[in-house]
């Protein structure tokens, strides 16, 4: 998904506001299933480049040793299968072995940045070469402190593509501030924001609903939004909300900086109006991906 930000010098009129009408939303299918889609993508991606023929090696070239196959796993005891979580945590393994920071010319750079769709980087070789590097430190990270242990939207191929796209594709500087994102994340207790707000909008992040049932979160949240004025859903008599797409499916979100009330974002406290903001930016990023 995309967000198309407009900030405005003036509010718009409440007939204005009232008559925005968001764009019908197809059907969409869950996050857990695009992740199961993308995952198997990426294994038939990744098993057509290992199938490459390989270049030739010299013919005195040293043949590694044999290796004794590996003995069966003993046969585990019957026990019932537990039920699956409602959102699996995301799977990270330990790399076979460390993946070289890929260096990628002027050209290179410019077909990354061109826009394609996710589903479509499976068979690119320069986007494996990137998204490869950027899971092999992601895996690092998590086996050297499992603390960080990303969430599944965390660490998907979407979000380590931004680090990518923020860092001019310097893979090494992207999964540097991946990582440090993920301690920031630990710091601050994103992720408990993260499953709080998934838990207020089930429709919405396990159902396919094209809108929030509860997109603030609680009173101060909607205390902050009144202080100072923007949004990305029209309101419903319910509380809930309908996303504000246009034509092209991108998310708009309108704020109007003029008409912050200065006094009641001061009355409402640093930390309060800090601990809003990010979670409207976690609820932001979770549509996004789902969009």
């Amino acid at each position: 998904g995309t967000l198309a930000r407009l900030c405005l010098e003036a509010p718009l009129p409440p007939a204005t506001m009232a008559s925005l009408t968001p764009q019908p939303m197809s059907p969409r299918p869950t996050y857990e299933e695009v992740l199961r889609l993308r995952a198997a993508s990426a294994k038939q991606s990744a098993e057509k480049m290992a199938a490459a023929p390989a270049a030739a090696a010299p013919a005195n070239a040293p043949q590694p040793p044999p290796q004794p196959p590996h003995p069966p796993p003993p046969a585990a005891a019957s026990a019932p299968a537990p039920s699956p979580p409602a959102v699996a945590p995301a799977p990270v393994a330990a790399p076979a072995k460390p993946v070289a920071e890929p260096a990628f010319t002027d050209a290179e750079v410019e077909v990354l940045r061109t826009p394609l769709a996710p589903s479509k980087w499976c068979g690119s070789e320069l986007h494996e070469r990137a998204l490869a590097y950027m899971r092999s430190r992601r895996d690092a990270a998590v086996l050297a402190d499992p603390s960080l242990a990303p969430t599944v939207e965390m660490a998907s191929d979407l979000r380590l593509w931004r680090f990518l796209v923020a860092t001019a594709f310097k893979g090494g500087d992207a999964a540097s501030m991946y990582v440090e994102a993920l301690r920031w994340r630990k710091r601050n207790g994103t992720d408990a924001t993260r499953k709080d707000l998934r838990a207020a909008n089930p429709s919405f992040f396990t159902a396919g609903a094209t809108s929030l049932e509860k997109p603030l979160l609680n009173e101060q949240d909607a205390a902050v939004f009144a202080a100072r004025p923007r949004t990305f859903f029209t309101k419903s008599a319910g509380g809930g909300g309908e996303l504000l797409l246009d034509r092209a499916g991108n998310l708009l979100f309108i704020e109007v900086p003029a008409s912050a009330d200065a006094a009641a974002v001061c009355a409402l406290g640093a930390d309060a109006f800090l601990a809003s903001e990010l979670r409207t930016q976690e609820l932001l990023q979770l549509v996004l991906d789902e969009l």
